[in-house]
């Protein structure tokens, strides 16, 4: 048996010893991207529905102005599984306010029509503080956004499905000075 036999040898059982590694490294990079990309999305699509939020103010209809923020962020096709939280945010903590929260999820027909939408609502958009002055203070509108991530490989470190969310806040415009 000549010296270059016994290389090649070698170097297939470094190559076997290997290639599950890059496999592994490979799938890693590709589940934790798409994780990341999801996060960004939301994130987008989180701040921007705040800031239409907040630009609607008291309006009757600034909860769906908001959710049609949120269907051109993620685009109709991908809001299956997707709930959306309005709420009144604490001043200090930027925590939900108890009992000024609306839930909104997606039943089915067309997201960009709002009465395709349950909602859960204790926080009426009309009963917003727009008015600012010495002894009030503008509301801060909260959204949180979740969906279900789900693996693509399904390969043991990434079975089943992970919840992702984002929240963005924004003090509502003032409409009137007192």
């Amino acid at each position: 048996m000549g010296k270059g036999e016994n290389s090649r040898g070698a170097t297939l059982v470094e190559a076997a010893m290997v290639f599950p590694l890059m496999i592994l490294l490979t799938v890693t990079l590709l589940e934790l991207g798409l994780v990341f990309k999801d996060l960004l999305t939301i994130s987008f699509t989180a701040r921007d529905a705040a800031r239409v939020g907040s630009l609607a103010g008291n309006d009757p209809d600034a909860d769906c102005d908001l959710i049609q923020a949120v269907v051109a962020g993620f685009g109709a096709s991908n809001l299956e599984g997707v709930t959306i939280n309005i709420f009144k945010a604490n001043e200090g903590t930027g925590d939900p306010e108890i009992g000024k929260v609306n839930t909104w999820t997606l039943t089915s027909g067309d997201p960009a029509d709002c009465s395709d939408w349950t909602v859960l609502e204790f926080w009426p958009s009309t009963s917003r503080q727009v008015n600012v002055g010495p002894s009030t203070k503008l509301d801060i509108l909260g959204v949180e956004i979740v969906t279900t991530h789900e693996w693509i490989t399904g390969l043991p470190p990434w079975r089943g499905d992970i919840d992702v969310s984002r929240t963005a806040l924004q003090r509502l415009e003032p409409e009137a000075f007192e």
